[in-house]
C-alpha cells in the first residue's frame, strides 16, 4: 500500500508517518520540497498552492505516484476532498482521516 499525507513539511506530517510502519509513504506538500533520499518516505511537490483546485491538484499527484489512499492534514484539503470523495474512489484512491 503506498500512502501520501498532505502537509509533508510539518511535524503533524511527519507524526503521522509511525501510524503506517508497513506501508510506501509519500510526504506531499506546496512550493519547494526537501529532496534528500530515505527509506522510509519520499517527497513531493504539489505546485503552488491554489485552493480553487485542491481536489484535481491531489488527485493527480495520487495517480502520478501510484497512491491508493491520502491522509489529507489540512483543513481546506479536507473540505475539497469531502466534496469529491466519489471521484478518489472510482480512481482506487481511499481518503483516511487523521485521528487525534
Amino acid at each position: 500500500m503506498k500512502v501520501m499525507i498532505t502537509g509533508g513539511k510539518t511535524s503533524a506530517a511527519l507524526k503521522m508517518l509511525k501510524r503506517f510502519d508497513v506501508a510506501e509513504i509519500v510526504l506531499a506538500d506546496y512550493g519547494e520540497v526537501p529532496a534528500f533520499p530515505s527509506k522510509a518516505y519520499s517527497f513531493v511537490s504539489l505546485g503552488e498552492l491554489n485552493k480553487e483546485i485542491t481536489a484535481h491538484v491531489l488527485l493527480t499527484c495520487c495517480l502520478d505516484h501510484q497512491v491508493n489512499a491520502i491522509l489529507p492534514m489540512n483543513d481546506f484539503e479536507r473540505s475539497a476532498l469531502s466534496k469529491s470523495t466519489v471521484l478518489f474512489e472510482e480512481f482506487g484512491v481511499v481518503i483516511l482521516e487523521a485521528e487525534d
